[in-house]
């Protein structure tokens, strides 16, 4: 399971939730560029990132390989998503799309001192927010709009998708 969203939309608030709710596995992509990066990312390299991205389809393949039913995968890019979903094309895969419809929330959610992300480009984030509402990129990908739910209330959601 991979799930997308613009920075504030609650996506590591979700796996973690989903994590306990489903007794799996949760990876962050940035966790594995984290081992090898500095403080700042000030040493990112296409080599790197692709590195990383190996890094993270032998986890997911390894996980799968030893039964874990539910890898939860957050923040890969989008152009590496497309990828990722290809080379894990022989497991089922689920794409949980996360955006908010009010910008006002969501620059309240990203400006929030107390946010494990020191990420507070409220601008940006509600550009690829938009982005993310409009547009259908990946197959399987299902869109929940988690403006005004709770985190229980949208892990329902997710856990009722699963089930599918």
């Amino acid at each position: 399971m991979f799930i997308i969203g613009a920075q504030g939309s609650g996506k590591t608030t979700l796996a973690r939730l989903l994590k306990e709710k489903l007794n799996s596995v949760y990876v962050d992509f940035d966790w594995i560029r984290d081992f090898h990066l500095n403080k700042g990312w000030t040493n990112t390299t296409d080599v790197e990132e692709e590195m990383s991205f190996e890094n993270l389809v032998f986890l997911v393949k390894n996980y799968a390989k030893h039964d874990y039913k539910n890898v939860i995968i957050v923040g890969p890019a989008e152009k590496n998503l497309g990828r990722i979903l290809g080379e894990l094309k022989d497991y089922k895969n689920l794409v949980i799309t996360l955006y908010l419809t009010d910008d006002a929330v969501l620059k309240n959610r990203v400006l929030t001192e107390s946010r494990d992300s020191g990420f507070r480009d409220f601008e940006q984030a509600i550009s690829f927010n938009q982005k993310l509402r409009d547009e259908v990129r990946f197959p399987n990908e299902k869109k929940i709009n988690n403006t005004n739910q709770t985190p229980e209330e949208t892990v329902s959601q997710i856990v009722a998708m699963l089930r599918e």
